[in-house]
């Protein structure tokens, strides 16, 4: 019977992107100043020596984070385009936003703009990388936009950069709007907007 040396195996890795999406909802809730080591070790489900010896900093943990919601805001959307199509799609993030209202009384809007807001003039690695992701974002709704105008769902004719624009500041002007607790006559009223934009 041959002898075999035992080994200690090493301890388990945890699940990077399962850590980084528990991160990333804690930032999307709390803000990146009022998020501390401590909430981000609670949140991840991991110990401070593998925190530091995989994300060195919040900073860090906060940018992979960033490019993880663009993934994945990228991902969803591409599937849903392919469901239902790319204006539909776009009204669907409408809906969405209403649905989240009426379920929990509150709207967590967009990661990207809350951040960008947060960090402006303040963390300007993140702030600019923040408007790298925003670009990217904006730049999936122009094609949206344009596949849309070509099947003649969007009868505008407007440059898509434009409608891009003008349906993201709407979108974005809702999610605000609902935060400051506007009547249901102005919610009513951007959802409309966005609908008269898309036509």
């Amino acid at each position: 019977m041959t002898n075999k040396i035992q080994t200690r195996g090493r301890p388990k890795a945890f699940d990077e992107t399962e850590a980084l999406t528990a991160a990333m909802h804690y930032f999307w809730e709390h803000g990146y100043d009022n998020t501390s080591l401590d909430n981000l070790l609670v949140a991840m489900g991991i110990k401070k020596s593998s925190f530091y010896a995989t994300f060195k900093s919040k900073a860090e943990v906060f940018s992979r984070c960033l490019a993880l919601y663009r993934d994945e805001t990228y991902r969803q959307l591409k599937a849903l385009k392919e469901q239902i199509g790319p204006k539909a799609t776009m009204m669907q993030l409408t809906e969405m936003t209403i649905k989240e209202l009426e379920e929990s009384g509150n709207v967590k809007g967009c990661l990207l703009i809350n951040s960008g807001k947060e960090c402006y003039n303040r963390y300007s690695d993140l702030s600019h990388q923040i408007k790298i992701e925003f670009n990217f974002v904006q730049d999936l709704f122009v094609s949206f936009i344009k596949e849309a105008q070509e099947l003649g769902e969007i009868i505008s004719t407007k440059d898509a950069h434009v409608i891009s624009g003008r349906y993201m500041n709407t979108l974005n002007g809702l999610v605000v709007t609902i935060q400051a607790g506007a009547s249901q006559e102005l919610i009513d009223d951007l959802v409309e907007s966005l609908k008269e934009i898309l036509e």
